[in-house]
């Protein structure tokens, strides 16, 4: 493997806000006296609330309220310096600096979001790209966000190494034919996600791990 660059998601792989989000959700969801389907969580981690979803009335206002509440920047501004990050973040990045390997950021969140949560971090992470849900036409499990990152570092698909923690991400990897590692955070594996993961480690630290075991460029 000739990997080149590390495109990494951020909710749930870079920092636990999933947990969180989920959180707003459900609260929000209870005012409204509604039931959240049970794959609810599956279908909009690392995507977004699908239009036939929306369509009903409930969900649509719940969505408006929730949505505005789990992008509040004002509310993550408030949160503790590294008390979101997930173990191994900084010490990644530095890897990944020191071996002068790519990083950028893909997320479905809102690059505006992206960018306050990394203020988070007591120490700078170093990463050369942060594409976020709004800077695309299309959100995973397209690949368009992946591909739009290999086009502008100007490196090939198959030396991208996507790190990820939802199913629509691990799709939209596999479907940019990039290499892959799933972190578990808040979904859990299904049949279809078992079949499509290339590798899986349990925290960020094991990317390192990882990497260290493939031919670097």
């Amino acid at each position: 493997m000739d990997i080149q660059a590390v495109l990494f998601d951020c909710d749930g792989l870079m920092f636990n806000t999933e947990v969180i989000a989920q959180e707003i959700w459900k609260e929000t969801a209870n005012k409204y006296h509604f039931s959240l389907p049970a794959d609810f969580f599956k279908q909009i981690t690392g995507s977004e609330v699908k239009k036939e979803l929306l369509e009903d009335p409930t969900v649509g206002e719940i969505f408006t309220e929730a949505n505005q509440k789990r992008y509040d920047l004002n509310f993550w501004k408030k949160q503790k310096i590294d008390s979101m990050n997930k173990k191994g973040l900084v010490e990644l990045f530095d890897y990944l600096e020191e071996k002068k390997i790519h990083a950028v950021i893909c997320s479905s969140s809102p690059k505006q979001y992206v960018e306050v949560l990394l203020e988070r971090v007591s120490k700078p992470l170093s990463y050369e790209l942060i594409i976020g849900g709004d800077s695309v036409s299309h959100k995973k499990p397209d690949p368009e966000i992946f591909l739009k990152a290999s086009a502008l570092l100007s490196v090939k698909p198959e030396q991208c190494l996507v790190l990820e923690d939802s199913k629509n991400g691990i799709i939209a990897a596999h479907r940019a034919n990039m290499h892959h590692c799933f972190i578990e955070d808040t979904i859990e594996k299904d049949d279809e996600l078992e079949k499509l993961i290339e590798f899986e480690e349990k925290d960020l630290n094991g990317v390192i791990q990882l990497l260290n075991k493939v031919s670097i460029k």
